[in-house]
Order: C-alpha cells, then structure tokens, then sequence
C-alpha cells in the first residue's frame, strides 16, 4: 500500500515507510525548493499528475548476454558456431511498487544501464534476454512499452530547434490525440518552468560547443522534461542528475518524488549522489558484477552491510561507502570478486530478501485473484499511450521538424546553389557555340548527358549520409513509439524535395542563359521537368542505399558499381541496339537512359532539315532530328515511357528505402 493523505498507513517496499509526518515535511521541502527564484525562472506551478493509474514491476531470474567481442574474430560471421556470449546480468530479481521511488547503484560495468533498458524492453535487438518481468501480474509485452517513459543517459535533439519547439514536438507525438492545445501549452509551460528551462525557451538547442546553444545541464534537464510530458506512470532514468549542479540535480530528484507520491513508479540510476539526494530515494538497488547485491530501504541498507561487518563510518557518504564495497579494485581483483561474491550471496539468503519475495509473491497473487481487473487496468494504462497522434499527425510534425532544421541551416543550401551556378557557368561557355547543324549533333547530345549526370550525382551521392547520420536519435525515439519508421523515412523525403527541385532549374537556366538549345515555352518547361524528374529519382536511390546500409563507406562500395552499370546503358557511350540480349533489362533500371531520351527528344523532335555541309566523306549525314534519335536508339514516341519509367524507379526506389530502414529498426 502506498500512504496517501487519507490516514492510512503508508508501507514502502522492504520496510521503507513514509508517515503523514515525514510526508508533510518533504511537502513542505520540496514547495519551498520549488518557489525558489533564479534569473529568469519565474514562479514555479505546481506539476499536476495526469490522469494515470499505476504500475506495479516485478522481474525474475533475469539473464542478458551480448556478444562476446573480445573472442570474436573477423571470420565469425562466416563460421558455423554460434557466437559466444557474455552475460553481463546474472538470475537478478526484484519488484517496486507503484508510488516508489527506487534508485539503481553500483560501479561503472555493474549492469545498472543494461537492467533499465531490459526493465523497460528497450535492449539492443544483438542482446539476448531471458527474464520473467511483468507489469501489474502481467507477462510484460511490447505493447506495453509505450507506456513507459526512459530517459537516457546522453541526451540526443534536432539541434536547429528551439526549446519550446522540441517540447511542442514531443507533445504532439506522444500526447494522447484529444488533448487539447490549451492543455499541451500549459502542460509545457508547467514543466518549464519547474526545470528552470523557461528562461531558454526560445533558445535553440544546438550542439555541444556551438554558440548559442543550451548548456550540458539544459540539455539533460530538457531530456527529462520531454519524457514526463504524459506523466507516464512508469518511469525509467539513466542517471538523470549527471553533469547537474546540485541545485538543479536536487530539482530533479523533487520532481521524481512528487510524481511517485502521486503513484509513478519510478527507477533512476544514480552516480555518487550527494548525501541529500541519497536520503529522497524511498527504495536502493546495488548491482555489482551483473549479480544483485542488495534491494531495500535506507536503513536496511546499513543494518545487511553492518552485518558483514561493512559499517560505513560516521562522516562517509553512504552511498559511496556501499558502492566502493562492491567495487572492483585494480590490483585487488581476486579479493574484491570474493567480497562482491559474499555480499551477493548473503544478501540472496537474507531476511531482506526474503521479504522482496514475499511482497512480489503478494502482489502477484492479489494480481491473479484480481486478473480481469488488473488485465483491464494494463489494457487501459496501454491503450491511453497507444491512443496518441494519428499517422498524418506524425507525418506532419515529422515533416515540420525536417523542414526547420533543413531551413536553419541555409549556409548549406546557399554552397549548393553557388555550386550549381559555377559548374553551370563553365559547362554554358563551353557550349555557347552550340548550333542544330551536323558538327553540333554531337555536342547537343553530350550536352544533354551533362545534364543527366550533373542532375543525378549531386543528388544522389549528397543523401547518402542522410540517415546513417539520423539513425540514433530516430532508433531511440521509434523504440519510445513517437512514431513508425516509414513515417520518418518519408518526412524526411518530403523535406529534401524542394531542393530537388531548385538545383535542375538553376542549372538548366544557366545552360538556357549560355547556350542556344530551343526556348519556345513548351520546350523549356518540359526540359525543367525532366530535370526535376531526374535529380528526385536520382535522390530516391540515394536513399534507398542510405536506409539500407549501416554507413556511407558500404553505400558507396555497393552505389557506383551500379551507377557504372546504370551510366553505360545512359545511351551514350554505346548504342542501346546493340546491347547483348541478357543485359537489355538494364534499360529498364536506367534513369540516365529515361533522362536522355527524354532531353534528346524534347531537343531534336520537330526539327525538319539539318544542313549536310562541313561534313568529310566519312560522315553520314543526318538529315533531320529523327535520324539524330534513330542514331542513339531513342524514338520520339517514347517520352511518355520515360516519364512512366521515371515515376516507377522513383516509387520503387522510396518504398524499398522505407521497408530497409523499418527492417533496421526491427532489427536493432
């Protein structure tokens, strides 16, 4: 039972109480912590909770390996065995009731990170897990996961977005649908305010080291204001007070305990907490070696360890005094095992133990005998974060993000116009004397395959860093169900389009400008199209190789051999009929070819008489445009085959790109 202010009793898991008494006096600390001002803070609200139930966790036996890598050898993948693992948790066990603050200690490699993500089902798709963990008496689910909030240790944002607008974001994807603006601004607000992030709101996050950009603290405390924003009513921290001063890591913490007392149930790990901080946490949780040390209230704590004859002295931090007992000590390896080992073992046959057994066994016994209510209360608990935005909601704010931080980035987009401009100052001088007679046959056509590569490369090979690049912020916010990943991939998408579209038409402005290729009006705009046409199926492959592999450097070893492949049969280094029966397929896969036949054609169809002057012996003269066409295998009747085959390559291109990347994530 958790004490509310009605006058029952309050129990705390392992014997951990909270009378009226103490809770009237962390009431009191925690208003007079939080009406505190600093420069630009403002009052501070009180934080409602949300109208959630809570959540009661229980896990048992739970055994998580990973790949061994430093067995491992560059011939694994190729070997038949399988590959050796290393299990980093080992048969750990514990519950936390709803309305407990709980905080996981032990020293760096304990397992303390690796049990949050197993708690919370967020472990790397290469980590293997066997574990009985549930939810309510519940067998925990997938489904369930969302709604758990996680707050992770390094802290990942859009950096071009403002405070508010990470916020606003985060609220619109992870809000339940019919909350209203009114709510979500105020909700915001609240959470500002209370994390002294008001003051900042309209500061753009950035990176590290940029100017004007949040401090490690704003960013930490943003990171943590993004989470609660549902006031989930379980709540994982990775060391949430990391890189905080201690007022703003005191803040936090008040702001954990007020949520618990309102029925969160909450996890933090915690690295070397002030004793102030150490004294809010209502359960301890010590891993160390991957095996648990000990779970239980504060003052248990000291009576397990005295009885080891591990008395922490008067003037010791308790906290640090218990980890550094279950610390690792360099050069002391043997004899630091064998007491992390006791400990272990003591603590597992010990009355403190016992009765974590005895209270998980309780509350999963109530669980049974209450199975229909409780499977609704999950089933509502989950259904409450699965009713968030709607797909076009997704798509929209998805697409919104691109867009900001595609625009705040215009040095970007001003280097590719200036680019476009100068590449296409030098290409027009070179075909300036560009005429329709017999010597500019050949120069018009190798004028029309600059234009296919020129409107192919840069697109395509520009994308490739796209999301290799995204790939950790959209893994950690696909697996907080924010959004699905063809929504990203397609946002994402949406967002490049209009650079597309302005690099072509620059480009063939200039060779308008320079040369002297036909410029009635149907002509020129159908010479734009198919430019945009080219760069944007151009950019689709680039995606597609950019979703589907973990780096740029295995993109391009797959990408320009195919580009070889897809360039030669562009129609102009060899005639298309003479293409070998078992490779003229490859037509089909070649937008060069589309691109410059559909340039050729808009070019030469129409034109009736090519004088036959300036021509040697040896030369066929080519009387009209048609022979010009017929010379590269191209037939005028085929502009609306191009265009089909552009829109088919580009559709295909986008939809395998979608399926690679939501394979990644299932995968990882």
């Amino acid at each position: 039972m958790v004490r509310r202010d009605d006058g029952e009793q309050s129990v705390s898991l392992l014997g951990g109480r909270r009378s009226p008494r103490e809770y009237s006096e962390h009431q009191r600390l925690l208003e007079t912590e939080l009406s505190r001002e600093s420069a630009g803070y403002g009052a501070v609200k009180p934080l409602s909770p949300l109208p959630t139930g809570g959540v009661t966790l229980t896990w048992h036996d739970v055994n998580v390996y990973v790949p061994d890598k430093k067995n491992s050898s560059v011939f694994s993948s190729c070997q038949s065995e399988a590959p050796k693992l290393k299990r980093v948790l080992n048969n750990v066990y514990g519950a936390v009731l709803a309305g407990n603050l709980v905080a996981v200690m032990g020293s760096s490699g304990s397992g303390k990170s690796t049990l949050m993500t197993t708690l919370a089902q967020r472990n790397p798709g290469e980590v293997m897990v066997d574990a009985d963990i549930q939810y309510n008496g519940q067998p925990a689910t997938k489904q369930m996961r969302s709604m758990a909030g996680f707050v992770y240790q390094d802290d990942m944002f859009v950096g071009s977005l403002t405070v508010r607008e990470h916020l606003e974001f985060a609220a619109r994807l992870k809000m339940e649908r019919h909350t209203t603006a009114a709510e979500r601004r105020a909700r915001i607000d609240t959470i500002m305010i209370n994390l002294g992030l008001k003051k900042s709101e309209h500061t753009r996050i950035g990176v590290p080291g940029q100017k004007k950009s949040l401090s490690g603290g704003e960013r930490k405390r943003l990171a943590f204001a993004a989470e609660i924003l549902t006031d989930p009513p379980l709540l994982f921290c990775d060391e949430p007070t990391t890189g905080l001063d201690s007022y703003n890591a005191e803040r936090i913490v008040s702001m954990l305990k007020e949520m618990a007392y309102h029925g969160k149930t909450i996890l933090c790990t915690i690295h070397q907490p002030s004793s102030g901080l150490f004294a809010m946490f209502d359960q301890l949780m010590f891993l160390s070696e991957g095996r648990l040390a000990y779970m239980g209230s504060a003052t248990n704590a000291a009576e397990f360890f005295t009885s080891l004859n591990l008395i922490c002295p008067a003037t010791y931090n308790a906290a640090d005094f218990y980890i550094h007992c279950l610390a690792v000590a360099p050069g002391r390896e043997a004899q630091s095992r064998e007491r992390i080992k006791a400990i272990c073992d003591n603590f597992s046959v010990s009355s403190h133990a016992k009765d974590m057994a005895v209270t998980a066994q309780y509350h999963e016994a109530a669980a049974l005998a209450h199975t229909q209510a409780r499977r609704y209360e999950c089933r509502e608990l989950t259904r409450s974060a699965v009713r968030r935005a709607s797909w076009f909601v997704q798509l929209y704010w998805l697409t919104w993000r691109a867009f900001i931080d595609s625009m705040r980035n215009p040095a970007i987009h001003w280097i590719r116009i200036l680019q476009k401009m100068g590449i296409g100052l030098m290409v027009g001088l070179c075909y300036s004397n560009l005429q329709y007679d017999q010597l500019g046959a050949q120069n018009l056509q190798g004028l029309m395959f600059i234009l296919v590569t020129e409107n192919t490369f840069p697109a395509m090979y520009g994308v490739l860093s796209l999301f290799p690049q995204e790939l950790p912020l959209f893994l950690r916010e696909n697996k907080s169900e924010m959004y699905s990943a063809p929504l990203f991939y397609f946002s994402k998408v949406m967002a490049l389009v209009p650079g597309f579209i302005l690099d072509p038409v620059i480009f063939i402005s200039m060779m308008y400008i320079l040369t002297s290729l036909r410029s009635d009006l149907p002509s020129v705009l159908m010479m734009y199209l198919i430019g945009v046409f080219t760069c944007n199926t151009a950019a689709a492959c680039g995606c597609f190789f950019s979703a589907a592999f973990q780096n740029m450097s295995q993109a391009m070893a797959v990408l320009i051999p195919f580009d070889y492949l897809l360039m030669i049969t562009g129609g102009i280094f060899i005639n298309l009929s003479t293409l070998p029966k078992l490779l003229t397929w490859t037509k089909s896969l070649s937008w060069f070819m589309y691109a410059n036949e559909a340039f050729s054609i808009i070019q030469w169809s129409g034109i009736e008489n090519i004088p036959c002057e300036n021509l040697s012996n040896s030369s066929r003269c080519l009387k009209n445009g048609e022979e010009v066409l017929n010379k590269y295998s191209f037939h005028s009747g085929d502009l609306a085959i191009d265009f089909n085959g552009f829109i088919l390559l580009f559709t295909c291109f986008h939809i395998l790109g979608a399926v690679a990347l939501w394979l990644r994530s299932r995968r990882q």
